[in-house]
């Protein structure tokens, strides 16, 4: 005795569906972006993309696997394998191990997202100020 079960599908029903499927995942990707501390979480994953993207181009640039990324930096293999999918956003200290590793320096740098977004001077003086006690 056996139990079978099937699903037919024709392709217009399943490109509907698909695409049913993406407008609700824009629907939801716009209104969670709206929730207080949204874009910060966005950038710190944009962010740890990126860097996991660059630490996985200069590993494939020096021909070494995730494992030997790992025993130069002392670290896991899954810990590299983490990081180059921007499953993780890395420390300092993290990010110069494997720095050091590809024979690399860290730079981290502050600078204005855009011209017209730097304040005039009297408002970055109030916005910088010492806070009050």
């Amino acid at each position: 005795m056996g139990l079978s079960v099937g699903l037919a599908h024709t392709a217009d029903e399943e490109e509907e569906t698909a695409m049913s499927e993406q407008e609700s995942w824009r629907e939801l990707r716009d209104r969670r972006l709206t929730e207080p501390g949204a874009h910060e979480a966005y950038e710190a994953s944009r962010l740890a993309y990126e860097l996991g993207r660059t630490v996985r181009a200069m590993r494939e640039g020096c021909g070494w696997s995730q494992n030997d990324l790992a025993r130069e930096a002392g670290m896991t293999q899954s810990a590299v394998a983490r990081f180059e999918a921007g499953g993780t956003i890395p420390t300092l200290p993290v990010l110069e191990r494997l720095a050091r590793a590809l024979d690399a320096h860290v730079e981290v740098r502050l600078t204005p997202r855009a011209p017209a977004a730097v304040p005039p001077s009297s408002t970055l003086h109030r916005r910088c100020a010492r806070p009050a006690l």
